[in-house]
Formats: structure tokens, C-alpha cells, sequence
């Protein structure tokens, strides 16, 4: 949207921008000049952004020089819709005003010679005789795009004096593409400790110019150079991409050029719970799942742990930190550090929370998650350089298959409500959002209703006093696709709808009519916006709302149908307005480990109309998982069956299954906690330990999932 408008602008209105300012009821303007360059002595272009009341004051204003990537021109910026975001904020006072300048690069700005009339003496030079023409004061930032921000980068870091900050958006960064002396990857080595300047990297998650990004990230890192490095979740090196990421880039730059504001946006991140956090991390596939606190601490004092593998700079940061390592512990590169923790399922590593990948594991300490002992947790480190805050953290832990009906309703009866949840209370209580697929309906006579159920013997009702488990549980989402809830009647479902919510615990999936059931849930938690669409694969008929008197079993209560026509539409709508979308299916029930062609094809299909996560919630045995890289640019999270979790089923298979939590951290989904279980005594799920989580784990990942 914002790049239509901004093409509109300039069509309509060559060289000007008709924006409104409050103050002065000015518009800022754009234009075009040439001015003849005694580099190359030719005459050049370039396009310039005064802002509103320019030429009603005698004031001085900071200077933004923004360059074009190699395949552009000194319109790229425009039309991607910075100017348009520039003006809005200038107005509504969340930027100060500013003159914008964009170079036209032409053949010179893809030519690697650093002498004579190379480019970075014709940026020099352009920005003296802007200096000259117009009133511009003494802070000055540059930042550029692909080409444009290995040029930003080389220019910044070469001439530190003339600029108060650095953008690089999706920065073109390689070893040997230029010699050493004019590489910005060797350049980063040259900034004091204390450096005044502000610098910036983002790139998107599938940007061919990632390995170049990444290295500088980990050079400035290695320095202990602030900065802030930003991964776009399935964005790429195109115009698109970084037009979604034009008001994170101006709040950069506004920042950098408003000094007041960066103090007190210093002020309040200090007072914030910031830190630097390292966490313990496998390759997904691992057999691991927690690490004791006294092996770590050992490692920590240089005691060898043959199972750890550190990355050459991560070793170097832990050293900097005052923590020992012993001699023969493994370190391998940056670049080899995933692959080696793939191919040792037994082997782990110390990573900053900042450099997770999706494909690793977070892994517990003292079968406790890392962020709920922080206060203890020797690798919770005060920094300048924290990378870590509470407040960006959202977890959110699902459950598969519950129904506290047929023989785990005397189950519970036998054993109490307190009693079947407290081997997994804890861990339910912690997450941010604890959910629970919903199998059975709450009803008054349970189980002697006097009347036979759709599904005959196998129907399915809940106890009005065993509903406390999701008290106790403290559930904040019902997924309400089960295809049982209307097992006895419609009544029960709406008296139960009636409970959940009297309680504040949300709903997906479900509801009271078709539109009620199809209705995305909203999660807005700690700067993340995630929406969660759920529905019902199989069926039956019963159990799927319909608002239509004339309908088979008439209008009622029920599911979301996974109804192809509506999740095209949904997902991709659903995609376009939050940070990550999150679906669960109730599909087709198999006794089986591994999916079907058919459940492969149609979870697959989900993440490509716009589902990051696709999880199972109705296999009753668990199922392996899949890291899906989707044709829209983005790699999927799917896990095909999570089991039972409270379910009458006693062989092997349907007593185990999986919580999957998910770290969601400022907006992007970090990483995977596994909770590998067991239900015991018929209604006591719990934590896997030992050798019985060793075998269940190797059993799911080594010969099932072939990780």
C-alpha cells in the first residue's frame, strides 16, 4: 500500500510532496538538481528533500543521505514510501525535520575503484556542495540499500567525523569483492570501543545478502560495537520487502539525527530489563533436552564437557565475559557451528539469544526453561550490549488431543483434579498462553445422561466438576475444533462456551454460529501481533456450526470446517495484518508416527497461503515435524501430531506426545521448546526423564523423523 501511494504522489505531482504540516501549513518538497562535479569533471544528478517551513526560517537541519541499490536509481527511496512516512511523522512530531539527500550512483556506484573519481569522492564531494546550497546543520547520518549500503557502510567507517550514524538495509557485505583497506568488513575493525556513531543492519530472512550481513554483524560483535541488527521474517532482497520496512528505517534515522531523543530513548532502555542472554541450544533433532546447572557451571570454569560445541566468536565473547574454557573443547566456525550440532545429536552449544536459528532446539536447564531462572542462570549477563528483554518475549505452549471423558473421567474421579494436573501444572502456568484442544462438552449428569450420544458408545461428555482442571491449568486458549464437543446435544457446547468465557479464557476454531467459529483470535503480547486460525479437517457434520434451520442437524454450535475457499482468503489476510500467523488443525485421525501424503500435502498448503506454524492437534500418537521452506520466501514451522494429552488410550505410542512452545520475540518466531510427556495413572500427564525421554526422543527423531 505504501508503495502504490508514493507512486501516486509522484505521478500526480512530479517533484513535490503535497503532505500538510500542522506548524507552518507548508509541504515539504522534493526536487531534482544537476551540479557540475569536479570529480570526473562531468555534470551529475541528484534528488533533494527539503522539509516543511524550509524556506520560512533561517533554520539549519541535520542532513540524511540515503543511496539507491545498483539496479536503481535516486527515485528508489521515494517510491518505496520513505519521504511519504518522513513528512507524516514530521507532522505528528515523532521526527524532526530533516533534508533528505539521494545521489543518482549511475555507473560510478558499481565501479570497485577507491581512487581518483571513485564514488566515495563524488559522495564527499556532493555532500560539500549540498552543505554549500543549502542550510544544513552538523549532524549527518547515511544509509543505503544493497550496493547503496556497502557504499553507506565504506563511506561511514572511512570517515567517521562526518557522520553521527550508519543504515545498511540489506547491505552488500563480501570478503573479497574489494581489497582489505576499502572493505567494510575489515573497515568495522577500525571503530574505537567508544565510537560516537549509531549503526544499523537489517536484511530479510531469505536475502541472498545474508552470509555478507551476517559477517558483519558477527565482526561488530566481536569488537563489541553497538549496533542494531534486525532479521525481517520472510523478507528478501526486493523493493517490497524493504518497503514494509520503511518506518523501522526512519525511526533509525530520526533517532540518530534527533539527540535529545536518542538521551532519553537511552534513558528508558537502561531502565528497562535488558541483558545479554545466552541460551543452551542443539540442532532440532537432538536427543537432548536439558543440561544440568552443574555441568554448565563447570564448563563455565573451564571443566570439559565433551558434548559442547562453540563458534569461534561465541568462544571469544564467553572469554571476554571472564569465563574459562578448557582446551579441548570443540570450536568450529560461525558457518559450521549448525551443521555440526545437526550431525551430533548428542551435542549442544552456548549461542546468543540473538543468533538463534528456527531449525535449533531451545534446551532447558535442570528441566526448567532458561527464561524462568533467570535471576540464577550464570549466562543472564549484565552488558552493554544486551540483546535480551522480557518485555519483547512471548510464549505460547500447545497441547494435542483432551478429553476428560470415557475412562479418564473415572480417572480423574479417582485421582482429583489437583492431582491429574500437577505434572504439568508448572510448565502450563509459565507460558504467556497456555492452550488446550477440547474433545468434550461440559454437562450436568455426566455420564449418566440417559440418552445415547451421535457417536453411540464413544460419545463423549465432561464433567461439570472436572472443568477445573482448566482452572487450574490457568488455559488461556480453548481450541474448540474437536469433533466431539456436540457429542450429546448443542446445549452442552453453549453452556460450556457460557463457562470459558465467564472465565476470560479465549476461544478459536469454534463458536456459537459459523462466523463466531471462523473468527481469527487476536494475540497482541510484549511488541508481538500473532493471529491464530483454527479448524476442523474430518468432521462429522454435527459438529460443525451452522447458522443454516434447514441444515441435516440443524442450525447450531460447533467447529470451524477447514473449508479451502475461506483458508486461502483468511491466511493470506491474516498475513498481511500481524507479526505471525499461528493454525491448528483437527485433522483425520492415524495410528501412525509419520503423516499421510494427503495430511503432508495439506499442511503444506497452509504455510503457503500464509500460516507460519501448522500444528496437529487430533493425532492421538505423536508425529514427526518438518521445516517447510514456502514459495513465499519463509521456512514453516509444522508439526503434524502433538498426541494425547489428557485421553483414555493405554498403548506406548498414545500415552506419549509433545507441548510445543513457541518463543515468539519481538514479532519473529525464535525458537521451539520441546516438552516430550507421558500420561501416567490414565490422566497424569508429565515430563519425560531419563533414559524413557532418551528413547522416546531418539525413537521420534533418529526413526521416525530421520533428523
Amino acid at each position: 500500500m505504501r508503495l502504490a501511494l508514493g507512486l501516486l504522489i509522484l505521478f500526480l505531482l512530479p517533484m513535490s510532496i503535497r503532505a500538510q504540516d500542522d506548524a507552518c501549513n507548508e509541504a515539504g518538497a522534493l526536487s531534482r538538481e544537476t551540479y557540475a562535479s569536479p570529480v570526473g569533471d562531468q555534470e551529475r544528478r541528484f534528488h533533494i528533500y527539503l522539509p516543511p517551513c524550509y524556506d520560512s526560517t533561517a533554520e539549519r537541519y541535520p542532513l540524511l543521505m540515503l543511496l539507491h541499490g545498483s539496479n536503481a536509481d535516486d527515485l528508489q527511496w521515494p517510491l518505496l514510501g520513505f519521504l511519504q512516512s518522513l513528512e507524516t511523522a514530521i507532522r505528528e512530531g515523532r521526527s524532526a525535520p530533516m533534508i533528505v539527500l539521494m545521489p543518482y550512483g549511475g555507473a560510478a556506484a558499481n565501479d570497485n575503484s577507491f581512487q581518483g573519481d571513485s564514488y566515495d569522492q563524488i559522495l564527499l564531494n556532493l555532500l560539500n556542495i549540498v552543505s554549500e546550497r543549502y542550510r544544513v546543520g552538523d549532524a549527518r547520518a547515511i544509509g543505503g540499500i544493497s550496493r547503496g549500503g556497502f557504499w553507506a557502510y565504506h563511506l561511514g567507517l572511512r570517515y567517521q567525523d562526518q557522520f553521527v550514524a550508519i543504515g545498511g538495509h540489506s547491505p552488500f557485505f563480501d570478503a573479497d569483492h574489494v581489497p582489505a583497506a576499502y572493505n567494510p568488513l575489515n573497515l568495522a575493525a577500525t571503530l574505537p570501543v567508544d565510537t560516537h556513531l549509531q549503526l544499523w543492519l537489517d536484511r530479510g530472512a531469505n536475502d541472498f545478502a545474508a552470509p555478507g550481513v551476517e559477517q558483519m554483524h558477527v565482526n561488530l560483535q566481536a569488537r563489541r560495537t553497538p549496533h542494531q541488527y534486525v532479521v525481517y521474517p520472510g523478507g528478501d532482497h526486493s523493493d517490497a520487502s524493504w518497503s514494509r520496512n520503511i518506518d523501522d528505517y526512519l525511526a533509525f534515522y530520526s533517532l540518530a539525527l534527533s539527540p535529545d531523543d536518542a538521551a532519553t530513548t537511552d534513558q528508558t532502555r537502561s531502565e528497562r530489563d535488558e541483558i545479554e542472554l545466552w541460551l543452551p541450544a542443539a540442532g532440532f533433532g537432538a536427543l537432548l533436552a536439558s543440561i544440568d546447572s552443574a555441568d554448565l557451571k563447570a564448563l563455565l570454569a573451564g571443566h570439559y564437557d565433551g558434548r559442547l560445541i562453540l563458534s569461534e566468536t561465541a568462544a571469544a565473547r564467553l572469554r571476554q565475559h571472564g569465563f574459562s574454557l578448557h582446551a579441548g573443547t570443540r570450536i568450529v566456525t560461525h558457518e559450521q557451528l549448525f551443521s555440526a550440532l545437526w550431525r551430533d545429536k548428542r551435542s549442544f552449544t552456548l549461542l546468543p539469544v540473538n543468533e538463534f536459528r528456527l531449525r535449533m532446539r531451545v534446551l532447558w536447564v535442570d528441566d526448567k526453561p532458561v527464561v524462568e531462572q533467570l535471576g540464577d542462570y550464570p549466562l543472564a549477563l549484565a552488558s552493554d550490549f544486551p540483546n535480551f528483554s522480557r518485555d519483547k518475549l512471548t510464549r505460547i505452549t500447545l497441547s494435542g488431543t483432551t478429553a476428560l471423558a470415557r475412562h479418564t473421567l473415572p480417572a480423574v474421579d479417582g485421582i482429583g483434579a489437583e492431582r491429574a494436573v500437577s505434572g504439568i501444572v508448572d510448565y502450563a502456568r509459565a507460558a504467556d498462553y497456555f492452550q488446550i484442544t477440547n474433545e468434550a462438552s461440559i454437562a450436568p449428569g455426566c455420564p449418566d445422561l440417559g440418552v445415547v450420544g451421535f457417536f453411540g458408545n464413544n460419545s463423549m461428555c465432561m464433567k461439570p466438576e472436572h472443568a477445573a482442571v482448566f482452572e487450574l491449568l490457568d488455559v488461556d486458549v480453548v481450541d474448540l475444533t474437536g469433533n466431539h464437543i456436540n457429542d450429546f446435544g448443542y446445549d452442552p457446547l453453549l453452556g460450556t462456551l457460557d463457562y470459558f468465557e465467564e472465565r476470560g479464557i479465549a476461544l478459536v476454531g469454534g463458536g456459537r454460529d459459523p462466523r463466531a467459529a471462523r473468527q481469527p483470535l487476536i494475540i497482541e503480547h510484549n511488541g508481538s501481533r500473532i493471529g491464530w486460525i483454527a479448524c476442523n479437517e474430518v468432521g462429522p457434520a454435527f459438529a460443525i456450526a451452522n447458522d443454516d434451520p434447514k441444515s441435516s442437524f440443524g442450525q447450531r454450535p460447533g467447529g470451524a470446517p477447514c473449508d479451502r475457499n475461506w483458508l486461502r482468503e483468511a491466511l493470506a489476510v491474516l498475513a498481511a495484518d500481524v507479526d505471525l500467523v499461528l493454525m491448528t488443525v483437527q485433522y483425520r485421525e492415524f495410528e501412525r508416527f509419520t503423516p499421510t501424503s494427503s495430511q503432508r500435502f495439506d499442511y503444506r498448503t497452509f504455510a503457503e497461503w500464509g500460516a507460519d506454524v501448522v500444528i496437529g492437534t487430533a493425532e492421538h500418537k505423536p508425529m514427526t515435524f518438518e521445516f517447510y521452506p514456502t514459495g513465499r520466501g519463509e521456512t514453516a514451522f509444522i508439526h503434524y501430531g502433538l498426541g494425547n494429552l489428557f485421553f483414555d488410550q493405554l498403548n506406548w505410542g498414545n500415552r506419549r506426545f509433545f507441548l510445543d512452545t513457541l518463543y515468539v520475540y519481538d514479532g519473529r518466531l525464535l525458537a521451539v521448546e520441546l516438552f516430550p510427556g507421558v500420561i501416567d495413572e490414565r490422566a497424569r500427564p508429565r515430563l519425560l526423564t531419563g533414559e524413557d525421554r532418551f528413547n522416546f526422543l531418539h525413537f521420534m527423531f533418529i526413526q521416525k523423523n530421520e533428523f
